[in-house]
């Protein structure tokens, strides 16, 4: 794992400063800190960083052909790396490496921008040619690994996060939408960032760049409208032999790993995968709370128990929620999602001992695991019941509907029934709604910030697949899982130097859970049935019956108390107050400590926006 950053000119006779290239690799020193590397070139400087797993000798960065003419910077793993080798030698490639990076230089050479494709695993470089003086960047299926760029000048600017391409002095004036969107759904979503003049290459996509001009090309879609053959049993099969080869190519390297271990069946499932596999207990990491309705160790140490690896442990206490000058730092732009903390936390454990980590991320988007799936399903047959303006005007009566059955006396479900699939959808997975965020949001930015849920709802609607489930799997897939999940994961754990694997992201394995069936992922009012039953030969029967919890944060208990102290500090800041309305945050939190409802979402966004406007745009 590593960290990667570059410019690349227009045009060949331009100057491109290495030091300066240097300096952007240098921010990025927490993602590599066992060596760096700097290649300079007509019109082009590469920078890299790098993170030791596999050919520890070899494989320094950046990376050449012997000719000179191709050069690289990659970051992440290349799973079916020793494949694609036999195949290149095959057809006349040397090789003078073990590196999986030199796959990328010989699989260019071989199948120009077709090479994104033919890789398995996390990945985002950028590779030069330097006789056609163009680069070629491409960043892997599902978007684990980042990838921003920027116009400087008459240069491409690129690297892994955001903070090296400050180094270049880029203008750092904020996009009304972004910020309503993060405060919408804790992230911004791909391909934007809060800056106007900086983007993120999108998941599952190449770029191209000659003459400054900059050509995006999708070379994968994850399908939704398979076929399937064959009977339940000989799916669970299929799936578990699938899970087994994920985790199994996910142990390469050079350098001892570890596994995350919550409450849940995801990461459960990996480390009983990986002990398979090695034929040997593991060590397994998790995070506690004091607040026993937000602990997981009990539930996490009978997992382990069971599957026979030894346990690490840490609790996380509320104090350490208020230590934020990491958490601004590594998140660059302003995220939210209150688990980063858990994940950063539980990363840092893991680093202790090992330089990899394998997580459960992932198996709730491939089988149906959230909740939210099934309200959307029930919400789909309730739509049928009446037309959309009787359930709008039933909304707008509600809470006072004491009539309704209670499964319908919620406001926003009865608001989602009056509403279009895609804009209800939206509204399910927001931790605010519109109205909510222009509450807070200063109104001379209200025109300019749109729609926060527009990129929700145009990824709901860009899936034709028929089945609703399907429709929101492929959502979250495109905005929840590059957006938050993997920015969580990737961030918290490179603030430490550590590489996170997730067996369940594995791109062949999603295309066989894509063509399961809907029914089959939900049965007795349960999420993600499909899975547990194949998983009952493997795992415990009380953790395939426990509740989905993940590594929540007893944020309501907090904010009442030091969190809440915290955001009370920070409204007399003028940068906040040129984009919130303090006076609103002051009502919410009045209202939050009075338990007049739970706000505790949007006063964390509100202190964590401020440390972000503090850190980064002083």
């Amino acid at each position: 794992m590593c960290g990667i950053a570059g410019l690349f000119a227009d045009a060949r006779g331009q100057h491109v400063d290495a030091a300066v290239v240097s300096a952007m690799a240098d921010r990025l020193a927490h993602r590599g800190p066992d060596g760096s590397g700097v290649r300079a070139g007509p019109g082009y400087a590469l920078g890299h960083r790098r993170l030791s797993i596999v050919d520890l000798a070899g494989g320094a960065q950046p990376m050449g052909t012997p000719d000179g003419r191709l050069q690289v910077v990659f970051n992440g793993e290349i799973y079916n790396h020793l494949d694609l080798r036999a195949e290149l030698e095959g057809c006349g490639a040397v090789f003078h490496s073990r590196s999986d990076t030199e796959v990328l230089l010989h699989g260019y050479r071989a199948w120009g921008t077709g090479l994104a494709a033919r890789l398995r695993g996390m990945f985002a470089f950028a590779l030069v040619d330097e006789e056609r003086h163009e680069l070629y960047a491409a960043r892997d299926r599902l978007g684990k690994k980042p990838f921003h760029w920027a116009r400087h000048g008459a240069a491409f600017a690129f690297a892994s996060e955001i903070k090296a391409l400050h180094a270049l002095g880029i203008d750092r004036r904020l996009r009304p939408d972004a910020v309503a969107q993060f405060l919408a759904l804790r992230y911004v979503p791909d391909p934007a960032t809060v800056f106007a003049n900086v983007h993120k290459l999108p998941p599952a996509h190449w770029c191209r760049v000659r003459g400054g001009a900059i050509e995006l090309q999708r070379y994968w879609q994850l399908g939704f409208d398979g076929v399937v053959c064959g009977d339940r049993a000989s799916w669970h099969a299929r799936v578990l032999e699938l899970l087994d080869e994920a985790v199994r190519i996910r142990l390469m390297g050079e350098v001892p790993l570890a596994p995350f271990l919550s409450g849940g069946i995801d990461s459960y499932a990996v480390v009983d995968a990986m002990i398979r596999t090695l034929g040997r207990p593991v060590d397994a990491c998790t995070i506690g709370f004091p607040d026993p309705r937000f602990d997981e160790r009990p539930a996490a140490r009978e997992s382990a128990a069971a599957c026979g690896a030894r346990l690490w442990e840490e609790v996380l206490r509320p104090e350490e929620m208020l230590d934020l000058d990491w958490y601004a730092d590594t998140f660059d732009e302003p995220f939210s999602d209150s688990s980063a903390v858990p994940t950063y936390h539980v990363s840092r454990l893991a680093r202790r001992r090992v330089t990899v980590a394998l997580s459960g991320d992932g198996g709730d988007e491939g089988f149906g695991g959230y909740r939210r799936y099934l309200f959307d399903r029930r919400e789909h047959a309730w739509r049928r019941w009446l037309p959309g303006p009787l359930w709008r005007a039933l909304g707008a009566c509600c809470p006072k509907a004491d009539w309704l059955p209670r499964w319908l006396r919620g406001k926003r479900t009865l608001q989602n029934l009056g509403s279009p699939p895609a804009r209800a959808y939206a509204r399910s997975v927001s931790a605010h709604l519109p109205e909510q965020v222009f509450a807070v949001l200063r109104p001379e930015h209200h025109a300019a910030a749109g729609d926060p849920h527009a990129p929700l709802v145009a990824a709901y609607e860009a899936c034709a697949a028929p089945a609703p489930l399907h429709r929101a799997m492929a959502t979250d897939l495109a905005t929840w899982l590059p957006g938050d999940i993997l920015v969580k994961a990737d961030r918290a754990s490179m603030a430490v130097s550590l590489e996170v694997r997730a067996p369940f992201l594995d791109h062949v394995l999603l295309e066989t859970a894509a063509r399961i069936p809907p029914d089959w992922h939900f049965r007795g009012g349960r999420t993600k049935a499909f899975l547990r039953e194949a998983l009952a030969a493997r795992l415990l029967p009380a953790a395939l019956r426990r509740k989905k919890q993940g590594f929540s944060v007893p944020l309501r208990n907090w904010c009442g108390g030091p969190i809440g102290q915290a955001v009370e500090g920070c409204l007399g800041d003028g940068r906040l107050g040129e984009w919130l309305v303090p006076e609103t945050v002051r009502m919410l939190l009045r209202r939050h400590r009075a338990g007049v409802g739970d706000h505790g979402e949007m006063l964390w966004a509100v202190l964590v926006f401020a440390r972000f406007l503090r850190r980064w745009c002083a």
